[in-house]
C-alpha cells in the first residue's frame, strides 16, 4: 500500500515537471517573437554603437567610415604649446587643441586620435585623406579655404619673443629691418615677415632676414643662441614658452603697446577636406553644443585664449574687421 502511494506520488511529480518545462518553452518563444517585432534602438539602426549619454543624433552626421571606425585621426604639430604638447617627458598630448578635442569626441561619441605630424605637412596630408582632420593653431586664411574647410574655435594674433631683457632693444615690427629673425616654416609669421618685407623693399628700407625651422624648439634653440633677434610666432605660444621656460629666466614675450594682444588677429580653424563636408558639419555642430553649454569657455579660458561666439565653417572669407576681437 505504501509502494503504490509512493508511485502515485512519483508520477504526479514528473506531471507537473514536464508541464512546468512547457511553460518555459512557450514563454521563451513568446519572448523571441516579442524581440524580433521590436523596434530597433539608435544606435543599432546607424550601424554603430553610441556611447550612453553621446548626442546620437549628432553622431550620426559623421560619414560611415568614421561611425564604424569609432576614430577621428587628427594631425597635430606636437609640440607647440598651448595649443598642443606632451605631458612631461612622455608621448601623452595636452593642450587646448587636444582638451577641446576630447570634448568634441565625446559629444560625436567617437575618439579624436591625436598623431603627430610637421606643420609644413598638414594640409596636404588632410587633403589626401591621411588624416581626417586637423587641430594645430592654424590660422583659417581665404587662400586655405580653397583647398580645406575651416570650422573656426578661436583667435590667433603673432608676436616677437626675445631674450629676457631685450638685449637687442626690439621694439615693434618696424625694428626688425635689417636683422635675423626665426619663425617656422610654413605659418602665418612666416607668412607676415614676407609680407613686411615687400613693404621695406617698395620702401628702400633694409628688410628682414628670415631663418625658418620645422619646429617651434628650434627657433628657440636658435633664439637662445644668439642666431636671431627675435622669433615671430603665434602670440599665445610665445607667451607660454616665455613664462615657462627655466621659469621665466630666458625669454620674453614683447609687448608693443600699439598691439598689445598682438599683430594680425585671425581666426584658428580645425582644418577638414572638401570631400567629408558632412564630418565638417559634424565637428560644427558639436563644437556650437560645447559653447551653448558652457564648456568650450571652460577650456579656452584654461589656456588663456581669444574665444569665438559661435561656431562658423569658413569664416575668413565672412570675418569684418568689425566682427574681429579688439587687440
Amino acid at each position: 500500500m505504501k509502494r503504490s502511494s509512493r508511485q502515485l506520488w512519483v508520477v504526479s511529480a514528473v506531471a507537473v515537471l514536464v508541464l512546468f518545462l512547457i511553460v518555459l518553452v512557450v514563454a521563451g518563444c513568446g519572448s523571441s517573437g516579442s524581440s524580433s517585432s521590436g523596434k530597433s534602438s539608435p544606435s543599432a539602426s546607424s550601424g554603430a554603437t553610441v556611447p550612453a549619454g553621446e548626442d546620437v543624433a549628432l553622431h550620426n552626421l559623421l560619414p560611415t567610415s568614421i561611425q564604424s571606425a569609432g576614430v577621428v585621426r587628427v594631425a597635430s604639430d606636437i609640440p607647440y604649446p598651448p595649443y598642443e604638447m606632451y605631458v612631461g617627458n612622455t608621448k601623452q598630448p595636452t593642450g587646448y587643441d587636444y582638451d577641446l578635442g576630447q570634448a568634441l569626441g565625446k559629444v560625436l561619441g567617437v575618439k579624436f586620435q591625436f598623431m603627430n605630424a610637421p606643420f609644413a605637412t598638414i594640409v596636404m596630408s588632410v587633403r589626401t585623406g591621411k588624416y581626417d582632420l586637423f587641430m594645430t593653431d592654424m590660422l583659417d586664411t581665404a587662400a586655405r579655404e580653397k583647398v580645406l574647410d575651416f570650422v573656426d574655435y578661436s583667435y590667433g594674433a603673432q608676436s616677437l619673443m626675445v631674450l629676457k631683457g631685450n638685449p637687442n632693444g626690439i621694439s615693434n615690427i618696424d625694428s626688425l629691418q635689417g636683422k635675423t629673425v626665426a619663425c617656422e616654416i610654413g605659418t602665418s609669421a612666416q607668412l607676415l615677415l614676407q609680407q613686411l618685407n615687400a613693404q621695406y623693399k617698395s620702401a628702400g628700407k633694409p628688410q628682414v632676414a628670415v631663418l625658418t625651422f620645422p619646429t617651434e624648439a628650434a627657433a628657440l634653440l636658435a633664439l637662445k643662441a644668439n642666431r636671431v633677434v627675435a622669433i615671430m610666432g603665434g602670440n599665445s605660444t610665445n607667451a607660454y614658452a616665455a613664462q615657462t621656460t627655466n621659469n621665466g629666466a630666458t625669454f620674453e614675450n614683447l609687448v608693443d603697446p600699439a598691439a598689445p594682444k598682438g599683430y594680425e588677429p585671425q581666426l584658428v580653424g580645425i582644418g577638414i577636406s572638401k570631400t567629408t563636408p558632412q564630418l565638417t558639419t559634424a565637428v560644427q555642430k558639436a563644437l556650437q553644443h560645447l559653447i551653448d553649454n558652457g564648456e568650450y569657455k571652460t577650456i579656452t579660458d584654461r589656456y588663456d585664449l581669444i574665444p569665438v561666439d559661435a561656431a562658423q565653417i569658413n569664416g575668413a572669407s565672412q570675418v569684418t574687421p568689425s566682427a574681429s576681437p579688439t587687440l
